[in-house]
């Protein structure tokens, strides 16, 4: 059986597959699959090629429910036209339930304290966290406020896989999110491209996902 680093490399050669993360238990079997990918096929197809490439390359045969697809739009194009913050509001989708009201930063000589405040239909849900200021992974502590805060609202609600991939030339956040809805634990994948405020879009990324459960 190929180790989780093959089985990315098989799973990335996909066509419309733009970036994986494979999980494996300690036998070496896949026992997660995220997959960041395009528009180009359905989703369910995608995690069809997936499993059959794997079974091709190594015998085995998956369970589809294992496979998590986060599809994202193609790469960001800037015209003359825009600035930085219109190429912004073009990726920005209106959130059917939780939104971002802010994220609030204090440093100190070593620590920065992170919240986030969302808002649940009308109410107001804050989180809070604290990372070492040399983190290079900061990104995760605005992670942790914001589960910190959706907890208040959904105590169910975990990310269960958050990575960093890159989309062409560009870095894209990949978050996998469950919650127990309607008596049963639901995965859902999302992506989203990292610009000047990787914190933003870190949330925004979180709150996306969630949505669609």
């Amino acid at each position: 059986m190929q180790n989780s680093v093959e089985l990315e490399g098989i799973v990335t050669q996909l066509p419309g597959v733009k970036g994986a993360k494979v999980v494996t238990s300690d036998g070496g079997d896949p026992k997660e699959i995220h997959v960041l990918a395009d528009f180009k096929k359905p989703a369910k197809q995608i995690v069809r090629d997936i499993e059959t490439a794997i079974y091709a390359a190594s015998g085995v045969r998956i369970d589809r429910k294992i496979v998590s697809v986060a599809q994202i739009k193609g790469e960001p194009v800037k015209t003359d036209q825009q600035t930085e913050d219109e190429l912004e509001e073009n990726y920005e989708d209106i959130s059917s339930r939780y939104n971002l009201v802010s994220i609030e930063t204090k440093a100190t000589r070593k620590k920065l304290n992170v919240t986030v405040t969302i808002d649940d239909e009308g109410s107001q849900l804050s989180g809070s966290s604290v990372v070492d200021l040399n983190d290079s992974e900061k990104f995760m502590a605005v992670v942790e406020a914001s589960v910190a805060a959706l907890r208040q609202s959904l105590p169910s609600f975990r990310v269960d896989v958050v990575e960093k991939l890159k989309y062409g030339v560009h870095d894209v956040i990949l978050v996998v999110c469950s919650a127990i809805v309607d008596g049963e634990r639901r995965k859902e994948a999302g992506a989203r491209f990292l610009r000047k405020d990787t914190f933003n879009d870190t949330v925004l990324a979180v709150l996306e996902t969630l949505n669609k459960m």
